[in-house]
C-alpha cells in the first residue's frame, strides 16, 4: 500500500514539475510571437511599410521604412543636415513608449521617460548602445545614417535591436517622437 500511494506522490511530482517546463516557452515561440505582434501593430495602425528609402528623405503620414536589420522608422522631420560623426556623443529624448506585444492585445498604455533627462550613447562604441536599465539601443543609432541632428522619428524597435533588457525578455517597443537632441 505504502509502495502504491508513494507511486502516486511520485506521479503527481513528475506531472507537476513536466508541466511547469512545458508552459516555457522557447526562444523561436518568442520570436514568432514578437513578429506576429509587431505584423499587428503596423496592421492596427495601417501603417505602409517601405522597402525603399525615401529618395527625397521625405515620407507620408503612416509609411514606415523596414531596414534589412529589421528595424521600422518613419522619419517626422529629418534634422538640420548636421550627421552624427565617430565618437559624438548623441543625446536622445521622446515623447513615449509603448510595449508592442501589449498593444496588439488590447493594451493602449503608454509610458514616459523623463523629459528633463536626455539619454545619450557615443556614436560608433556599441558598448554604450546597451546598458543594463537604460533604454539606448541599437535601434537608436540605425536611423543616424539617414537623418541629422534635431531629427524626430516614430520607431519601432525588435528585441534585437533593443536595449539588454529588451533584448532578453523578447520585447518589441515602439518609441513615438524620438528626437536626436544633439551631437557634439
Amino acid at each position: 500500500m505504502k509502495k502504491w500511494a508513494l507511486g502516486v506522490v511520485l506521479i503527481t511530482i513528475i506531472s507537476c514539475i513536466s508541466s511547469s517546463c512545458s508552459s516555457n516557452k522557447s526562444l523561436q515561440e518568442l520570436l514568432t510571437e514578437e513578429r506576429k505582434a509587431i505584423d499587428k501593430f503596423i496592421s492596427m495602425n495601417d501603417f505602409v511599410i517601405l522597402k525603399d528609402y525615401p529618395k527625397d528623405g521625405v515620407f507620408k503620414e503612416k509609411e514606415y521604412f523596414r531596414t534589412t536589420d529589421g528595424l521600422f522608422f518613419h522619419v517626422v522631420d529629418s534634422g538640420n543636415g548636421t550627421r552624427a560623426q565617430l565618437l559624438n556623443d548623441v543625446s536622445v529624448r521622446c515623447a513615449y513608449y509603448q510595449y508592442i506585444k501589449d498593444v496588439a492585445g488590447g493594451d493602449s498604455s503608454v509610458y514616459y521617460l523623463n523629459p528633463y533627462s536626455p539619454f545619450s550613447f557615443v556614436y560608433g562604441i556599441s558598448q554604450t548602445y546597451s546598458v543594463s536599465y537604460s533604454p539606448v539601443c541599437q535601434g537608436w543609432v540605425i536611423p543616424l545614417s539617414y537623418v541629422g541632428e534635431g531629427a524626430i522619428l516614430d520607431v519601432i524597435i525588435p528585441s534585437a535591436l533593443g536595449s539588454s533588457d529588451d533584448n532578453y525578455s523578447v520585447t518589441p517597443l515602439f518609441y513615438k517622437n524620438l528626437r536626436y537632441t544633439k551631437f557634439n
